[in-house]
């Protein structure tokens, strides 16, 4: 940073892609405590959110060449997070009721289901997932956080940074276009949720 001046972010972010490396603490000082709050809503636990959001951090300056200004900064750092904290559970293989690895439409062990019935609901999940996938990313953000780690719609709009009547217009969008592709999974069984209004 020359002396006192203060960059903007698209300022600091074409500096570092020019090879000013150093600058990204600064870059990273300005996120880190929206990340560090995204990554406890993911995980619940605050040394996995500290670990994670160093992780995103590390590999943002590593890849910062890769940012190509299509979405926000701080939604690609999301984006990265999101990927460390997915590729953490597929590791651990943690078994969290919160975690995609888990089979997002049951309701029930798989020891009280049979096999048939066990197969159509991992199905459903599978299109659940693919569909979620689909959606655009400020749809599909909001949708992870509040049904796949059931966050409160207050914690989605703290860890995004952005109102409250944003975070619920964002999910009424999100499902309508599930609805659209007639997703019929029940993604309201963990929040006791019948609907969501704009």
């Amino acid at each position: 940073m020359e002396g006192n001046r203060t960059y903007s972010e698209s300022e600091l972010i074409r500096r570092i892609q020019a090879g000013e490396s150093g600058l990204f603490q600064e870059l990273a000082r300005r996120h880190s405590e929206s990340l560090l709050r995204c990554a406890f809503t993911l995980c619940r636990d605050q040394q996995f959110s500290e670990d994670l959001t160093q992780e995103a951090l590390l590999e943002g300056w590593r890849f910062i060449g890769r940012f190509d200004g299509r979405c926000q900064f701080s939604t690609w750092l999301y984006g990265i997070l999101r990927h460390r904290f997915l590729k953490s559970l597929r590791q651990k293989s943690l078994q969290e009721p919160h975690s995609w690895l888990l089979d997002a439409a049951s309701l029930m062990t798989a020891e009280t289901i049979d096999p048939v019935h066990q197969l159509k609901l991992n199905e459903d999940a599978s299109r659940l997932r693919q569909a979620v996938a689909l959606l655009p990313d400020e749809h599909r953000q909001v949708i992870e956080l509040r049904f796949f780690a059931e966050a409160s719609l207050e914690d989605i709009a703290a860890a995004l940074d952005v109102p409250l009547g944003t975070v619920k217009s964002r999910l009424h969008n999100g499902l309508e276009k599930l609805r659209q592709q007639k997703i019929t999974v029940n993604l309201f069984s963990n929040t006791g949720e019948s609907g969501v209004k704009p």
